[in-house]
């Protein structure tokens, strides 16, 4: 049944969001992907591993951090869903306009972050130093030619930057957006919801032999449930009303989150690490629930966890933190650490202590010039654009 067909809702629209509590979902997300790139600089072949019982301490830490842009990328659907809730399942502006709002919110700091890169590795960090970093600097044509098209998910993969492939990821999923709002529109969200899904994960398996599977096809089905998460959240239509008030969001969520730490537990890390895309599905809904759950009263547990000032204030340049963590850890690690002669876990404590504050303050004076100046341009429009999910 279309949602057109729908009885008039009995309730009133709930009262507008204010998205702190989703700044400190970004938070962290972008902290947990921090600590999985700082764990693996912690690393290297010379020395004994990290403390950490299982073999796979590093391994649990590559799949936290790679199930935290499963989250960006539900947080990412929720955000640009909710003004199209808000206009009548309209998108304001046309697709046009939203490309445009689009480009003018990620191109400027991502293309700076890359020049960044190419920067450092063409002075200070272009050299093979046995750690996570050796991967980017193999820098080539094939490289910069697809990191400027925004299609080094599929060509040039961990060149340059190896947080950047995820930027691809989202940038081509912009391009299906007015597609799905015009089909939850017209079709409704339970069969646009199931049809994302089931479409994501066919393409994701039957491409598993081919490059296509880089561009992590099933992502669309995660987008689509941060989609559902605005509608649930902000809609007044009874339909989401009632999933508003009677589902149960938090148990749900909680049940998920246990799922999959159950699965990685069972089958071991390294099979997490292997099958990412079987974790995405939980984690997503997962943060669907945390989504509604911390929407609906601003003075709930989860959101006051979430709103928490000093994560709402890294949420929102939680973007640049995660362009310019990587180059800045290796030159932390390559010319403060290293020479210091300090072992795993020392390295590890202080990057995630001094270390931790001083990326941080790099990644948010990138903020102030890359991004922010944008944000200020954004707002003076008609037609705002949300903070993206990357």
């Amino acid at each position: 049944m279309q949602n057109s067909d729908l009885p008039a809702p009995k309730t009133a629209a709930p009262a507008r969001i204010h998205l702190k509590h989703v700044e400190g979902m970004r938070a962290i997300a972008a902290l947990v992907v921090y600590v999985n790139h700082a764990y693996a600089q912690s690393w290297n072949p010379g020395k004994p591993e990290f403390p950490g019982g299982i073999l796979s301490g590093f391994t649990y830490f590559m799949v936290a951090g790679h199930l935290s842009v499963t989250v960006f990328i539900v947080i990412s659907g929720f955000c640009l869903t909710l003004p199209v809730v808000g206009s009548g399942d309209r998108l304001r502006g046309g697709a046009k306009d939203f490309f445009k709002r689009r480009a003018r919110r990620i191109l400027p700091p991502y293309y700076g972050a890359l020049g960044l890169c190419l920067l450092l590795i063409a002075t200070i960090i272009g050299r093979p130093t046995g750690t996570l970093w050796d991967v980017p600097v193999g820098v080539n044509r094939t490289a910069i030619v697809s990191h400027l098209l925004l299609m080094q998910d599929i060509y040039g993969t961990s060149k340059i930057n190896y947080v950047f492939w995820s930027i691809a990821v989202e940038w081509q999923i912009y391009f299906f957006f007015p597609v799905l709002v015009w089909a939850w529109r017209r079709y409704g969200p339970w069969v646009v919801a199931p049809a994302a899904l089931l479409l994501g994960y066919a393409l994701r398996i039957g491409f598993a032999d081919s490059r296509l599977v880089r561009a992590n096809p099933h992502y669309i089905g995660m987008f689509v449930l941060g989609m559902l998460a605005a509608y649930v959240a902000q809609s007044p239509k009874e339909i989401y009303a009632w999933a508003r008030d009677r589902f149960p969001w938090r148990t749900v969520g909680a049940v998920a989150l246990g799922i999959t730490g159950g699965l990685t537990v069972w089958r071991g890390w390294q099979w997490g690490a292997d099958h990412f895309y079987m974790l995405d599905l939980p984690v997503g809904i997962m943060a669907t629930c945390a989504l509604v759950a911390s929407s609906r009263a601003a003075d709930s547990p989860l959101a006051r966890v979430f709103s928490w000032k000093p994560l709402v204030f890294i949420g929102t340049f939680s973007y640049s933190v995660y362009l310019v963590h990587a180059p800045f850890l290796q030159v932390l690690w390559q010319y403060v650490l290293h020479p210091m002669g300090l072992d795993n876990a020392a390295t590890f404590g202080f990057l995630m202590t001094l270390g931790l504050a001083a990326i941080l303050g790099g990644a948010y004076l990138f903020f102030r010039v890359f991004e922010e100046p944008f944000i200020r341009a954004a707002k003076r429009r008609a037609l705002p654009a949300p903070m993206p999910a990357t």
